[in-house]
């Protein structure tokens, strides 16, 4: 084997576990928001914009992490079911066309918990062992 091959090789040997492993994570809302539990059905359908207002009437503001947050890879495995590339795709798609814009994106646990601290209507999605802190409240996520 060339020296090459043998480096990538080793590269893709250090890099599988890495991808292979999700990390757990929550998805969190401001503390005021009476929502109690939600499905993966309905998660995807928030960050697709798909759904567009709370039970309650008011605005639903999604928040993203960085696409290349291991945590974003995760939510996004479990949730859409596709991955990072596809649902940015997709986003340009429908940006294009004029029907939507992807949800802003925050490089930080920290700063997806402050953005929920400020927009009480926002939703997003931390590592499962994040301190949530003051206002902030997990939502359990359910197969149906």
């Amino acid at each position: 084997m060339s020296p090459i091959r043998l480096v990538l090789a080793g590269a893709l040997c250090l890099a599988a576990p890495l991808v292979a492993q999700d990390i757990p994570y929550r998805v969190v809302v401001h503390a005021s928001n009476p929502i109690t539990r939600l499905t993966r059905e309905q998660v995807s359908a928030i960050f697709l914009r798909k759904v567009t207002l709370w039970d309650h009437r008011q605005p639903v503001l999604p928040v993203d992490q960085e696409p290349t947050a291991p945590v974003r890879l995760a939510f996004t495995r479990s949730v859409h079911r596709r991955t990072i590339a596809s649902i940015q795709t997709w986003w340009q798609q429908q940006t294009f066309s004029g029907r939507g814009v992807a949800p802003p994106v925050r490089s930080s646990d920290d700063a997806v918990l402050g953005y929920i601290r400020l927009y009480p209507n926002a939703i997003g999605y931390v590592h499962a062992g994040a301190d949530l802190g003051n206002n902030v409240k997990h939502v359990p996520v359910t197969a149906r």
